[in-house]
């Protein structure tokens, strides 16, 4: 007789932006959610139900961290993105990485631009049981231009090891760069439609692909069953973006309501940003970052309107997803869930709300949107067991030791099930 736990006595929170239900269980059998019920009507007497007592602890939908570069490795800029480590390096380290997303509640992570290829190669090794990790959405190497239209430059291109980064000046290179991405493992393509003011290449403000390449870049993936991200800060690159029928914007720090009207009629998910340039702005001093340099960006402006439009595209119902820049020195690996806490403290988002672009909408962008991302019955065991309820306190989720188990598929990944056991034991003696 095949067994099925049941996860007892616990506050739910079901990823669905309601406040969490005390005094409920969950029964998982294999790897999917069988039941949710009030505590009085769970088989906790059952033969083949093994009961895990959480004496109230909340049991929460596994985490989808919506963007991140998993190898990078505390950089500082741009040159140092690719070249500050080796690439066996920054394997060792993305794997490590990769590693840590489950103790930290993470059970889906997608790329948003892969040094070499790796998440690539991660994808394979956690597939194949080689490496404990999460749920990969693997992302191409960043698809890059040397510089705004008015300013290519092939002396760039050859300063670029293809390997590292791709870097497409016609439209014939970025049709065959994005079907060789996908050929490789690739199932998001991260394109650029606007530059960043911590670029060397253009300014936030500033195009970089143009309307024609972005058109090409999606269609190309699109035909070969995969997604486009695009990297949009400034106004004009993000309606660009949204014409081309990109599937993610990332960041859209400058949209106006037109936009945020367009993005929600066409259903496109936005992953913001509000942490990463608010922590450089405000510990960049930390990491050599001078005065004179953080006065030249535009990130209080950007910062600003993205406090503005966050409101909005909840009113909007547009599908946001947590996940922002991870693997600088100012946003290393490891704090993801102060993003989180910052839409809170900062934008006023309530929490339970924060939790669903983490939950529910990090599946779907991660394709995972139906067996995913919520606690229901049918969907994956992908769950998180935390002291304290993030739905009622955030910070619960980046609280050391207050995460205590996590599940995959039913299966501990992350934790123990013992001292829960133990209790159930001691109470039935």
């Amino acid at each position: 007789m095949s067994r099925r736990t049941l996860l007892h006595r616990a506050t739910v929170q079901e990823g669905l932006g309601k406040a969490s239900l005390p005094r409920h269980s969950v029964l998982i059998d294999g790897d999917r959610i069988e039941a949710v019920m009030p505590d009085d009507l769970a088989p906790v007497h059952a033969p083949d139900v093994d009961v895990l007592d959480l004496a109230g602890r909340t049991v929460m939908p596994g985490m989808t961290l919506g963007h991140t570069h998993i190898a990078y490795l505390n950089v500082l800029d741009g040159r140092e993105m690719l070249f500050k480590h080796s690439i066996p390096e920054v394997t060792l380290a993305a794997a490590e990485n990769t590693t840590n997303l489950l103790g930290l509640g993470y059970t889906g992570f997608v790329g948003a631009g892969s040094v070499a290829g790796i998440d690539m190669a991660l994808r394979r090794a956690v597939d194949s049981g080689r490496l404990l990790g999460p749920r990969i959405t693997p992302c191409s190497r960043d698809l890059m231009v040397s510089g705004p239209p008015e300013r290519r430059n092939p002396e760039v291109k050859k300063r670029i090891p293809t390997d590292l980064m791709r870097l497409a000046d016609t439209p014939e290179e970025m049709a065959e760069y994005v079907a060789g991405e996908i050929a490789q493992g690739a199932e998001i393509v991260k394109v650029f439609s606007s530059g960043d003011d911590t670029f060397p290449n253009g300014r936030s403000h500033e195009l970089l692909f143009t309307a024609k390449e972005l058109v090409i870049a999606a269609r190309t993936a699109h035909e070969h069953g995969a997604r486009v991200r695009a990297h949009s800060r400034g106004l004009a690159g993000i309606r660009n973006a949204i014409a081309a029928g990109v599937d993610v914007i990332d960041h859209a720090t400058y949209a106006d309501d037109a936009a945020l009207d367009a993005i929600a009629e066409r259903g496109i998910f936005v992953v913001p940003s509000l942490y990463q340039p608010h922590m450089l702005l405000t510990t960049g001093g930390d990491h050599g970052k001078t005065p004179e340099y953080l006065e030249t960006l535009e990130f209080e402006a950007e910062v600003a309107n993205t406090l503005r439009i966050l409101p909005l595209m909840v009113e909007l119902g547009i599908p946001v997803v947590a996940g922002d820049d991870f693997g600088f020195a100012w946003t290393p690996h490891g704090t993801y869930a102060k993003e989180l806490e910052l839409y809170v403290t900062m934008a006023g988002i309530p929490a339970p709300t924060v939790l669903t672009w983490a939950t529910a909408n990090g599946a779907r962008l991660a394709g995972r949107g139906d067996e995913a991302g919520t606690v229901q019955p049918g969907r994956l065991a992908d769950l998180v067991v935390t002291d304290g309820d993030p739905a009622e306190d955030i910070s619960v989720l980046s609280r050391p030791g207050a995460i205590e188990l996590v599940l995959l598929g039913g299966a501990t990944v992350a934790g123990s099930t013992s001292p829960y056991l133990s209790r159930v034991t001691a109470g039935a003696a």
